[in-house]
């Protein structure tokens, strides 16, 4: 069991106010402001325009995210399974991202990012919809998630 952001296909408007309020949180030097492009999560529609997808980090169970890191700056919480990238360790070298078969890993401002279950997100709460919902489930539950993360890849 651990704590991940769920996604509900079935909500989404694509309004982006999930990627808006996530880059509110993680301003820089005191900034805060929106800025998609250092959100930790990602809205894409398919090339039909007709299924619309919140890419955020699926929180596996045995990431290769992390074993593709050669600075070893990708580690998972032992207590609530979390994925964390320690930005300090990160060298921006992109062989996370190419791992990550779900598209859950971004570069932004030169160093990987990806979501970790913030305390209070902000994307969930932004979201009119609901489409978004923090839960305790495991792996197994993600699974549906991590099938359209393929289907409506970034």
């Amino acid at each position: 069991m651990g704590k991940r952001i769920v996604f509900d296909e079935s909500r989404c408007t694509f309004c982006h106010l999930c990627t808006m309020f996530c880059s509110l949180a993680f301003g820089q030097n005191g900034v805060h402001e929106i800025r998609p492009s250092i959100a930790r999560i990602r809205a894409v529609e398919n090339s039909e325009g007709n299924c619309y997808v919140a890419h955020v980090c699926l929180q596996c169970e045995d990431p290769a995210c992390a074993e593709a890191c050669p600075s070893e700056a990708i580690s998972v919480d032992p207590g609530t399974g979390v994925v964390n990238i320690d930005e300090e360790l990160c060298t921006g070298c992109g062989s996370c991202i190419d791992a990550c078969e779900y598209g859950c890993v971004f570069m932004a401002d030169g160093k990987a990012v990806k979501c970790e279950v913030c305390d209070d997100p902000l994307c969930v709460m932004a979201c009119s919809e609901k489409a978004l919902s923090i839960e305790e489930t495991d792996w197994e539950t993600v699974r549906q998630q991590a099938k359209l993360y393929r289907e409506v890849p970034l």
